[in-house]
């Protein structure tokens, strides 16, 4: 089917600029962007479908490198820092996800907001139970989003409702990656969940898996103080935080380090030559009074930064919001160190978001941007009604898009050219 598409389309680049095409038509074709032109006679084109987003902006599907499926119920509703935030609201929730039925209902309700936010990638955390990571895949191929999901692991300093048998829970990730890896859209993640839930057994098999298999790994890093402090105790022997996944073989070019906030000069440097992917998630650190990392310094310094929204430490799936979250807490780092040069723009955030998060998952020869030959993810968005779109400036257009907070949702969202919500 081929379906021709106006807008104003914000086409990010991998310099971290954007190109703006106002009024533009793309034709796409069985899914695949076949044509981008800025005049086009439409009785001269031969198309199935016409969508006519004029003022409205169209940017690439947005990318959310960290997320917890089963935390979307407790959006707002703790209190406190990680650890205690953890123990009090998050493992009771997760423990519920053993009930089918709360699984099923809740991770269909955590697919519909992330897509109505625009997001069309994203790499997410089930529960602990096999059974409800099994659900996030099956919900996850029904809805089309490209989807990296790993199960939790955790088999010690953990709730005895979520406690994992450390045989077990091996034999399940080959249960679940057997059945889900590279099934249509989806991957299975390697997801050791902390360093403190995860006994030197159980890393060392981790790493294992994750050199032979190849599959990405997902694990959380120096968020929180206390949580540092802690496993400085739990693995005394090890210089620090970053050598304990490194130890385990867990450092490679498809890791993903969740938050990053307190790493010392000798662990940046690691996870630099070791190629490792940084979620950088700066509505959670705030929330959870974790602390702010260094995006900006962290770019410049050559490591791979993306964002996440973290939900439930993140209140919201907007990665529009993320983006401009990002924005602020660099602004107050800025005042802090009293260096400019630590301030993050609207166009970085945008990328970071889209074509840079692609790269990192390598998926970029086909999403993360509009070019010929590529899937057409894409979400629309209208800008609030004090803005008038031919009145901006190209740059006011990203800036506006970010800081866009009373349209948060999509007016409508592209899966390889299917359109999956629409307003």
């Amino acid at each position: 089917m081929r379906k021709l598409i106006k807008g104003i389309f914000l086409n990010p680049k991998a310099d971290y600029s954007v190109e703006v095409w106002n009024n533009y038509y793309l034709l796409i074709n069985n899914g695949k962007i076949e044509k981008i032109e800025k005049n086009i006679e439409i009785n001269e084109i031969q198309f199935d479908v016409y969508y006519d987003f004029e003022d409205k902006i169209i940017i690439p599907g947005l990318i959310d490198l960290h997320t917890h499926i089963p935390q979307f119920r407790a959006v707002g509703i703790g209190k406190g820092e990680l650890l205690e935030w953890l123990n009090d609201y998050i493992f009771p929730l997760e423990a519920k996800f053993s009930e089918k039925n709360f699984a099923v209902n809740s991770t269909e309700l955590f697919f519909k907001h992330l897509i109505s936010k625009g997001t069309t990638t994203a790499v997410m955390y089930s529960s602990p139970h096999k059974q409800a990571c099994e659900i996030a895949f099956e919900i996850a191929d029904e809805s089309l989003v490209r989807s990296y999901i790993g199960l939790p692991l955790m088999d010690r300093n953990t709730p005895e409702t979520l406690l994992q048998n450390t045989e077990q829970v091996i034999k399940d990730i080959f249960s679940i990656a057997n059945k889900w890896h590279k099934k249509n859209k989806c991957e299975f993640v390697l997801t050791p969940r902390f360093a403190l839930s995860c006994t030197e057994e159980l890393l060392q098999k981790v790493g294992e898996i994750a050199v032979s298999e190849g599959f990405f790994v997902q694990t959380h890093l120096a968020e929180n103080k206390k949580e540092v402090y802690e496993v400085n105790l739990q693995f005394s022997e090890i210089e620090n935080y970053t050598s304990v996944y490194d130890k385990y073989n867990l450092l490679t070019s498809r890791t993903i380090l969740a938050h990053c906030i307190y790493l010392n000069d000798e662990e940046i440097e690691k996870i630099r030559a070791k190629n490792c992917i940084i979620a950088h998630c700066p509505t959670s650190n705030k929330f959870l009074r974790s602390g702010i990392m260094k995006a900006k310094e962290y770019i410049n310094y050559g490591l791979k930064v993306g964002l996440g929204t973290d939900v439930a430490g993140g209140y919201s799936l907007s990665m529009l919001n993320e983006g401009m979250e990002a924005c602020e807490i660099s602004k107050l780092l800025s005042v802090q160190n009293n260096e400019s040069n630590d301030v993050l723009e609207a166009e970085t955030v945008f990328c970071l978001s889209t074509i840079k998060a692609a790269e990192y998952l390598k998926i970029s020869e086909d999403v993360g941007n509009f070019e010929i030959g590529k899937k057409f993810d894409a979400a629309v968005f209208e800008l609030s009604e004090m803005y008038r779109t031919n009145e901006l400036k190209d740059t006011e257009l990203v800036r506006t898009l970010i800081y866009n907070i009373d349209n948060r949702t999509a007016k409508a969202v592209f899966i390889d050219g299917n359109l999956v919500y629409q307003q």
